[in-house]
């Protein structure tokens, strides 16, 4: 029988859960469908209340699981098929092609360096991110190996002038690259890591334990929402984070979309969306100390700069949360308790109006400011649904998965042996999703243990 356990994603929950469970000699499967761990979190600028620097707390466990020798990194890699006999689960994985030998990638980026397009990030491109078309996810990526974008290698980035998908000859059959420039720089230091003809491996896992670590992604506002994807200088909460990040693509300079300009009026509007038929239909918590963590960074890049929060209601639940909230508004933070019902742009300085409900008041108000944060709250992952089809586990109807009782059977599922942290319950912060990682990582060591094992 199978000691080992599998943990499904590799966020800040996955990481904390494999870690732990190696601690105690435990083999661990700590499994990705990103090209790196480290999930939303190795993307942040600062976590809240402390203002710690979000990447120097992860980093340094990225390093260390990569590192443990009862910890195997899978990443870019899909759960496919899950079965249970005799105690232990069979597990089928399939690893994508990175069109990498990460044997004998070094990360030199030479291969980055020669790739002659570049097109939007996925995640910054609103705000001016770039990236090639064989590229790293960021900068402390592990593991550190450049990945190919597939619609490179399959010839659909040609018209962008990708230098790859232009041969008659399919790349599994040559292997002699006259044409890629990636594969001539990385061959001229001496590396040869480039693999166009590498394909999709399956791989068969047995486990005896399985750990849903899946997370949380930021929702994605409908277009026109407050102005969304209609004026430029209108943006959301994680692409304002990624502004203030110096690993971000202005290098933590607060500037404007439209004209690179410094902003020196920002305004955020909590609840974006929420209680839309296609928005977010619940409070996602953590969203109020996300904005008081981005005004207070603000204030100290900038202390000139004016900064506004409009709010329905205000949620410090966590251990030193109302404190936060207090030090925003020490920094000379306002904060309008309204209802925003209209943005406007004006032409010429492209900057912005909001016309709103003062809630106190109950007057109509507007203001101008130069760059509009939407706070839209966090979402469910969406491999949910399919990968609880899967496990056969259910998922509520808000897209999370259900715990088999929370007060009873916390982090448990109705399948023995699968267990659930972090994002994959619901909204949650960082902390939590470390607690929650440390106890679902002891229930799977302790499965099937005689007396001890639910």
């Amino acid at each position: 029988m199978s000691d080992g356990i599998m943990i499904i994603g590799a966020g800040v929950a996955g990481i904390n859960c494999a870690l732990n469970a190696a601690k105690y000699g435990i083999k661990v499967y700590l499994v990705d469908d990103t090209p790196s761990i480290g999930g939303m979190m190795a993307r942040l600028d600062k976590t809240f209340p402390t203002n710690d620097c979000s990447i120097c707390i992860e980093a340094p466990q990225m390093y260390e699981v990569d590192n443990n020798p009862n910890i195997e990194i899978l990443t870019n890699t899909e759960v496919r098929k899950v079965s249970k006999a005799n105690g232990v689960f069979k597990v089928r994985v399939v690893k994508k092609a990175k069109f990498i030998d990460e044997e004998k990638c070094t990360g030199c980026r030479a291969c980055m360096e020669a790739c002659p397009v570049s097109v939007p990030d996925e995640m910054d491109g609103k705000i001016g991110g770039m990236r090639k078309l064989i590229y790293m996810p960021f900068p402390q990526a592990v593991p550190n190996k450049a990945v190919l974008d597939p619609d490179c290698r399959y010839g659909k980035k040609r018209s962008e002038g990708a230098c790859v998908g232009g041969c008659v000859v399919d790349c599994s059959q040559c292997r002699e690259c006259p044409i890629a420039l990636c594969v001539a720089a990385c061959r001229k230091e001496g590396k040869d890591a480039v693999r166009l003809w590498q394909a999709n491996k399956n791989m068969d896992l047995e486990v005896k334990s399985i750990v849903v670590a899946t997370g949380i992604t930021d929702a994605k506002p409908p277009r026109g929402l407050h102005g969304y994807d209609i004026y430029d200088n209108v943006i959301t909460n994680m692409q304002f984070e990624r502004l203030m990040n110096a690993g971000g693509p202005t290098a933590g300079q607060i500037i404007r979309p439209s004209d690179k300009k410094h902003a020196r009026k920002i305004a955020w509007i909590q609840c974006a969306g929420r209680g839309l038929d296609h928005g977010t239909p619940y409070c996602s918590k953590v969203c109020c100390m996300i904005a008081a963590k981005q005004v207070i960074i603000t204030k100290e890049h900038d202390p000139s700069v004016k900064t506004t929060i409009y709010y329905n209601d205000l949620k410090a639940y966590g251990k030193g949360f109302w404190g936060f909230y207090q030090k925003a508004r020490e920094h000379g933070v306002v904060y309008v308790r309204a209802r925003p019902y209209d943005v406007f742009e004006i032409p010429g300085s492209r900057n912005l109006v909001i016309r709103y409900e003062d809630l106190d008041t109950g007057e109509l108000r507007k203001d101008e400011v130069e760059l509009l944060v939407l706070s839209t709250g966090l979402m469910p992952s969406d491999r949910n649904e399919r990968l609880g089809k899967i496990l056969k586990i259910p998922i509520d109807k808000l897209g999370y998965f259900k715990e088999k009782d929370p007060f009873f059977s916390p982090l448990e599922t109705e399948v023995p042996g699968i267990y659930l942290c972090g994002g994959a319950t619901g909204p949650i912060d960082i902390s939590e999703s470390v607690v929650q990682a440390t106890a679902a990582s002891m229930k799977a060591i302790l499965h099937g243990t005689p007396m001890l094992g639910a």
